[in-house]
């Protein structure tokens, strides 16, 4: 039988210069915190302090650091740790040895982390403004699992979320449009608000407690786009628009401000302060044979600037007024002429370096194009890709993730060269892959039609490590949800 240990006969007792940490910490961010442990009394036996870590979203720097009769501890949150509120506990004590097989009485003692890792928003098509479809966090594969269903009769467009809810827009078959939100823990509803009756909507955007989806019934020169309170649904105003019988792009929100194309005849971009909803400017970008997109786009923005593909050119406008800044001229372009059908699903993807890339053509999802690159600085574009792709691509620390089309293999390609640094094969066994890509700093997801993959991007050859059986659209929400809008309802798995 092993020995039996001997306790020493000394106590230690121990205080800690405080009990808790709360901890609030933006998505991607990191932050140091810790505490500094005191004792009294003496032993002529070693004193060491072990420290135990109750959880992965954060991690001890470094040893203790002895100073006289207390030990400082320092911690620190994990780099793009997962999102969420979470409470855990670090326990102190001290032992007569590094194996800590032997504690002194009255040291230990119990110190708790309250962190709120705050991810940002499913705000709009590809997330974010700049439409990336990046979310800055690590997860563990080992950790996903499903969590609820809601069905439609009809096939939702997208999501839009925030914390603790979730929002989609769904024709009836009454022909009603409706916007729902779910709760994100349960994917129970918590409210439904009627757009009107219609065929022609898009998926909704969020932003500063409001949503907003473009959704028509009829013809005008004054389609409204209403603005609804994300706790109730309320209307709270709504902005005017014109258009025709088309299926608008997700509106683009930043702040209290939204941005989105349309046009009787197409071509026209908008800007509004959602807060007043009063419309701050309308811009129209036709330029005869140059081309033309009526449907289907979400403008991109930054900062300064409103990102619009018109076909046959790239505008930036400003973002306060609206005027035209430079147009970019896209020689790809082949389609000229006005279409009643100009549709352009998707928008504009940005770098936050200067460069955009879009498809060199109208299209829908599906269709194989090439990609075109531009830069702000130049008057031509920076590059063409040589393959065709499909779906909507996502960036991630400068390299451009795009699906291939007709094929389940997704490439890289650097940003500034349009260069294929490296591809992805998931395998011929899961047919062709569509829709969007979503990029975390962990993994990559993407779909096909009928079902949704995860690849580990720190693998040395990253595959497949998990896989969900529906494909669709896919979001990740700030309550760490894989959210999949298919054919017969939203299908959400846990990531954390």
């Amino acid at each position: 039988m092993p020995p039996v240990q001997v306790q020493p006969v000394t106590t230690l007792p121990v205080t800690l210069s405080s009990a808790s940490a709360d901890l609030v910490v933006a998505e991607g961010q990191v932050a140091d915190f810790g505490f500094t442990a005191s004792y009294s009394g003496t032993s002529a036996q070693p004193i060491v302090a072990d420290v135990a870590v109750g959880s992965d979203r954060y991690q001890l720097v470094g040893t203790p650091t002895s100073s006289g009769t207390s030990f400082a501890v320092a911690l620190r949150t994990a780099a793009l740790a997962a999102g969420g509120k979470t409470s855990s506990t670090v326990t102190f004590r001290l032992c007569t040895s590094t194996s800590c097989s032997t504690v002194y009485p009255g040291s230990t003692q119990s110190f708790t982390v309250n962190l709120d890792v705050q991810l940002k928003e499913w705000s709009t098509l590809q997330r974010d403004a700049a439409h990336t479809g990046y979310v800055a966090v690590n997860y563990s594969t080992a950790k996903f699992a499903e969590a609820w269903s809601v069905a439609t009769s009809l096939p939702p467009k997208g999501i839009a979320a925030r914390s603790g809810s979730i929002f989609y827009n769904v024709l009836l078959p009454n022909r009603r449009i409706v916007t729902r939100a779910i709760n994100a823990a349960t994917g129970q509803q918590q409210w439904e608000t009627d757009l009107g009756a219609g065929y022609n909507f898009s998926a909704p955007a969020i932003a500063n407690g409001r949503v907003f989806s473009m959704a028509m019934d009829s013809s005008s020169d004054r389609v409204p786009m209403p603005i609804l309170s994300a706790a109730d649904g309320r209307v709270s105003g709504s902005v005017s628009y014109d258009s025709q019988f088309s299926n608008g792009g997700v509106p683009t929100p930043v702040g209290d401000d939204v941005y989105f194309q349309s046009g009787y005849y197409g071509n026209v971009a908008f800007g509004a302060n959602a807060a007043t909803g009063l419309r701050s400017w309308r811009t129209d970008l036709y330029a005869s044979g140059r081309g033309v997109v009526q449907e289907g786009q979400s403008v991109a923005a930054d900062n300064s600037s409103v990102y619009v593909f018109t076909g046959g050119e790239l505008s930036i406008l400003n973002r306060l007024s609206g005027a035209v800044t430079r147009r970019l001229e896209n020689p790809h372009f082949t389609k000229f002429g006005l279409s009643y059908y100009g549709y352009y699903e998707g928008g504009p993807l940005l770098d936050g370096a200067g460069r955009i890339v879009t498809f060199t053509d109208n299209r829908g999802t599906a269709t194989p194009l090439p990609l075109v690159a531009f830069d702000v600085a130049r008057n031509d574009p920076l590059w063409r890709s040589a393959a065709s792709y499909v779906g909507h691509p996502a960036l991630r620390d400068g390299r451009l993730y795009a699906i291939r089309a007709d094929t389940a293999v997704v490439d890289i390609l650097d940003m500034a060269s349009g260069r294929v640094t490296s591809s992805i094969d998931l395998g011929a066994d899961k047919g062709k892959l569509g829709g969007n890509i979503v990029l975390t700093g962990s993994h990559m997801f993407v779909a096909s039609d009928s079902a949704t993959y995860a690849v580990d991007l720190r693998a040395a050859n990253p595959g497949v490590v998990w896989s969900a059986p529906r494909g669709g659209s896919l979001a990740i929400t700030p309550d760490n949800l894989l959210v999949i809008t298919s054919s017969s309802g939203l299908f959400a798995y846990r990531l954390a």
